[in-house]
């Protein structure tokens, strides 16, 4: 199912593609983007999001060289309102898409669904270190 969002200030509308994957992510990159304890991201290709409002070259942009796998990995937002919108790692198929930025999220992850992966859980608060995910759910100390 693909799905509809926006940044905050409406300057840059989209419609991503369906998911291939939920990451959650509490890397420090990602806790400042998401100004919370982590990042709700998900997988998409690359080049799956389109622009209904504004284009991917309009959004504010920085290379975040700071990566685990010292890959760098291209970091968009709004530059208007500061959404955080998608990463992009240098020279891969896939994007981290924010959840956060849909207009019903819930709708396009499913109701029960858990995340795929859990990265850099070392990082997250004690209460998340404690959370059950359930079977299937991959979780990594550090990306």
């Amino acid at each position: 199912m693909s799905a509809q969002g926006r940044c905050n200030c409406g300057k840059f509308a989209f419609e991503v593609p369906p998911l291939q994957g939920i990451a959650i992510c509490h890397c420090k990159p990602c806790t400042r983007a998401g100004g919370s304890i982590g990042s709700f991201n998900a997988v998409i290709p690359a080049d799956g999001i389109t622009f209904t409002k504004g284009s991917l070259k309009e959004l504010g942009n920085y290379q975040d060289t700071e990566t685990s796998s010292g890959n760098p990995m291209a970091r968009h937002f709004c530059a208007s309102c500061g959404s955080a919108i998608i990463s992009i790692p240098k020279d891969s198929p896939i994007g981290f898409f924010k959840v956060s930025s849909l207009d019903d999220a819930q709708a396009y992850i499913g109701r029960d669904r858990k995340p795929d992966q859990v990265i850099f859980q070392s990082r997250a608060p004690d209460f998340v270190k404690k959370l059950d995910w359930g079977e299937g759910v991959k979780t990594a100390s550090e990306g």
